[in-house]
């Protein structure tokens, strides 16, 4: 099941108008992918902490390989942070 911070960033991308796929525990590289128009994003949420190096890499490969963004979303202070990487 999905944690309550990556089913709130999905939510985050569908009021922007993208549909949302969250991975359920985290069994893939993203835990969020993003789809609108001509455009995939593949989301790294982390609640506590920024992803590795060796994270942020294999999710910019996996998604420059398929034609998609990195992006990493990150919770400091009550703020989220969305970044591309």
């Amino acid at each position: 099941m999905a944690n309550v911070f990556e089913r709130k960033i999905a939510y985050i991308f569908r009021e922007r108008g993208y549909y949302t796929i969250v991975s359920a525990g985290s069994r893939g590289v993203a835990d969020v992918v993003a789809v609108k128009a001509n455009e995939t994003l593949f989301i790294q949420c982390k609640n506590n902490r920024l992803p590795s190096l060796f994270e942020r890499q294999k999710l910019k490969n996996v998604a420059s390989s398929l034609g998609g963004k990195a992006v990493i979303v990150t919770h400091k202070k009550r703020r989220i942070l969305i970044q591309e990487i």
